[in-house]
């Protein structure tokens, strides 16, 4: 790929190279005017052995049209995003190429946005031409396929301008909306009200971004909310609350040497307080992330299979407190978790049941989100890996707000309990505490974890205060779960941290204008 910059920082990252376009196979059909791929999943390249190029891939529906003088071609255009397996971002382009009945032109593309990055330190875009062949032939099961088109077409989320709700609220009540965060990392912003998602403008390095709500986005740690706390309270509506007190010894070998697991609690495990952990013995005032990336991170980021990855996480070392007293910021934990979850649901459902496939068909299909990729681990015996349910959730626009419509609706839809309602009355915006300090200050309270949501306080000017819970990940990405069945989402690429990062005044004091929370 041609990229700027030109150079990048390194030209091998785990063993592959950034700057290849993956070579990919995407069987589509056209249905209505759209070209829409037979999988939205994760097309997987760069993390397994094959070829030089870094990267995997996701396609989503795009367009086909044709032009006066094009001699019998029709032109095609759809979005996709770049990703990695292990990793959590996506940088998002465009591609197009012309086709007839027997043949397809060479591919072009453009990368011009994208979220925070990690392994790939370099913010970059990009743009070439691919060779590209056509084989013919039919789709299995095309008529099945295009209903199902048609449902999720029907099922998308309304979405308009922010001058819409300018207009319709008044300009100067959604003045600050994203505090004090740089403009030049924020992707897109918008806020839920009255059941419509108003965004303002996808950007990108080339202007607007198109497809912008069709585009899946890397959110890396919103995925702990979205997937990890959302599939554990679907189990405690199905199996019963008392999934949050099973222990962590009985359903995995723990290989550490130590005994700090022996109480430990899935519970514990999902508010991020197992009491073992990398870092200081300082807890007064605590730091979340105290030793986060310490220790064998790397090792454990790195390690492709279940097993591996579980061995690295219990290689961390025993802190001098018990289970549920600290906050400690822990990925290798909310791994821990989907294992622990998908073992549970083993053992309730038989050796075939499968947590992400339960948390697509049971969770997310009900309240109309069609697809759902997501990083799995590597297998070297080919099987379907372990979902990671950390980071690596894709999810669109339309789908973050549909996920946090439902814990509005305190987990029932269509009049269906699907999320546990009174655990999710402990996390759910409200004036009591709950959770752990996270030792972020905010005016004069501290911010709180509970339930793998951040919480932060809010004084309103009208005089009461409450907490505001949120699904947050690297980069500053961020679905803000406010009264009046509000939901704040801002997508972003920060790398540097700070306040402005993690400042929600701005989206809670526009909510609190439009819903009057001391109501």
């Amino acid at each position: 790929m041609s990229t700027e910059p030109a150079q990048f920082s390194s030209r091998e990252v785990l063993g592959k190279d950034p700057k290849m376009f993956p070579a990919v196979e995407i069987p589509f059909f056209t249905h209505d005017g759209d070209l829409v791929p037979v999988s939205r999943d994760v097309i997987r390249y760069g993390s397994t052995a094959k070829g030089r190029s870094f990267w995997d891939i996701i396609v989503q529906p795009g367009r086909v049209w044709s032009e006066p003088g094009d001699n019998g071609w029709s032109r095609a255009s759809f979005p996709f995003a770049l990703m990695h397996l292990i990793e959590g971002e996506t940088h998002n382009g465009v591609a197009m190429f012309l086709y007839n009945e027997d043949q397809v032109s060479d591919v072009r593309f453009q990368i011009v946005q994208q979220t925070a990055p990690f392994y790939v330190t370099d913010y970059f875009t990009a743009w070439g031409q691919a060779p590209a062949r056509y084989r013919p032939g039919g789709v299995e099961g095309l008529d099945r396929l295009k209903r199902a088109y048609e449902a999720e077409v029907a099922d998308r989320f309304p979405i308009a301008s922010w001058d819409e709700l300018a207009a319709k609220v008044g300009a100067d009540k959604l003045e600050e909306f994203e505090s004090a965060m740089n403009q030049d990392e924020v992707l897109v912003s918008g806020l839920v009200h009255d059941g419509t998602l108003y965004r303002k403008a996808c950007k990108s390095a080339s202007g607007e971004l198109p497809y912008c709500d069709r585009q899946r986005f890397g959110v890396w740690s919103a995925t702990k909310s979205t997937a990890a706390a959302t599939a554990m309270l679907h189990l405690a509506q199905k199996y019963g609350p008392e999934i949050f007190e099973e222990k962590v010894g009985d359903y995995v070998e723990v290989s550490a040497e130590h005994d700090g697991w022996n109480d430990v609690t899935f519970g514990d495990v999902l508010n991020m307080a197992t009491g073992v952990g990398f870092g200081t013995t300082q807890r007064t005032p605590n730091d979340i992330n105290d030793g986060y990336l310490e220790g064998n991170y790397a090792a454990w980021y790195e390690a492709k299979s279940e097993a591996a990855k579980v061995a690295e996480g219990f290689k961390s070392p025993d802190l001098p407190w018990e289970p549920s007293e600290v906050v400690r910021y822990r990925d290798q934990d909310m791994f821990l978790l989907g294992v622990l979850l998908d073992e549970y649901l083993k053992r309730k459902e038989g050796p075939d049941a499968d947590l992400w496939n339960m948390l697509v068909e049971e969770v997310y299909k009900p309240i109309g989100i069609h697809h759902a990729p997501t990083n799995k681990t590597i297998e070297p015996d080919g099987r379907e890996g372990q979902p990671m349910m950390l980071y690596g959730y894709y999810p669109t626009l339309g789908d973050l707000a549909k996920i946090a419509q439902l814990y509005h609706d305190r987990g029932k839809h269509d009049g269906e309990q699907i999320l546990h309602a009174a655990k999710l009355e402990e996390m759910i915006y409200g004036t009591h505490e709950r959770g752990l300090p996270t030792g972020e200050e905010i005016g004069d309270s501290q911010g709180r974890y509970h339930m793998a949501f951040w919480h932060a306080p809010y004084d309103s000017e009208d005089g009461c205060s409450l907490y505001v819970p949120m699904m947050r990940g690297w980069g500053g990405n961020l679905v803000v779960l406010m009264p009046d069945e509000l939901t704040g989402i801002r997508l972003a690429k920060n790398w540097e941290g700070g306040e402005a990062v993690t400042d929600v005044s701005g989206m809670a004091t526009v909510a609190d204008r439009l819903a009057r929370f001391c109501d």
